[in-house]
């Protein structure tokens, strides 16, 4: 099976540390000694939801992604839902992307690529994909994120005794439900 691949992770965090609606805040901090674990656990919990591989089965903010093209399909099913700026590139030896001119015809949730020159080496559909910027993504997601990172805060050794355990909160699991992509 060929799946998509990140190429540039989002450039800023999707909830923030400092600020009212901060994560210092929401995990009640009173210093500043454990920034930097409610800091990981904010990446872990966008990690979690993010991506092809993610909950959400989408991108939260801005990234861009690479789709291995076959000579073999004539068309490939986009992975997300928000797709755009496509673009088909070739790998060089060196590892870098060379622009390949070639016109990229969308159609619905695909890509049709029956008028893709013939081409060797590692050829690649490139895109992005995600909100464009933090201020964009729902606030129930960015809620969700805070949850998380509370609940995983509060409960690091991630054991319960006595007590009914669930894999997400159900705060949470309301929250993204909504949000969540299924490609078929």
């Amino acid at each position: 099976m060929i799946r998509p691949f990140r190429l540039s992770p989002p450039a800023t965090p999707l909830v923030a540390f400092d600020g009212v609606d901060g994560l210092g805040q929401h995990c009640r901090l009173d210093t500043e000694d454990q920034k930097a674990l409610v800091e990981a656990f904010e990446r872990a919990a966008v990690d979690y939801l993010d991506g092809y591989t993610g909950r959400l089965g989408r991108c939260i903010l801005r990234q861009k992604w690479a789709y291995p093209v076959s000579r073999f399909r004539n068309v490939l099913m986009l992975p997300f839902p928000d797709c755009r700026e496509f673009a088909i590139e070739r790998r060089e030896p060196d590892g870098t992307l060379v622009s390949v001119d070639a016109e990229i015809v969308q159609v619905g949730d695909c890509i049709d690529l029956t008028t893709l020159p013939e081409l060797s080496g590692e050829i690649l559909l490139t895109f992005w994909a995600g909100w464009e910027t933090e201020a964009d993504v729902p606030a129930s997601l960015k809620q969700a994120v805070r949850f998380l990172v509370a609940d995983w805060f509060e409960n690091r050794p991630g054991v319960a005794t006595g007590e009914r355990v669930t894999e997400l909160p159900f705060a949470v699991t309301a929250m993204i439900g909504p949000l969540i992509h299924f490609s078929v």
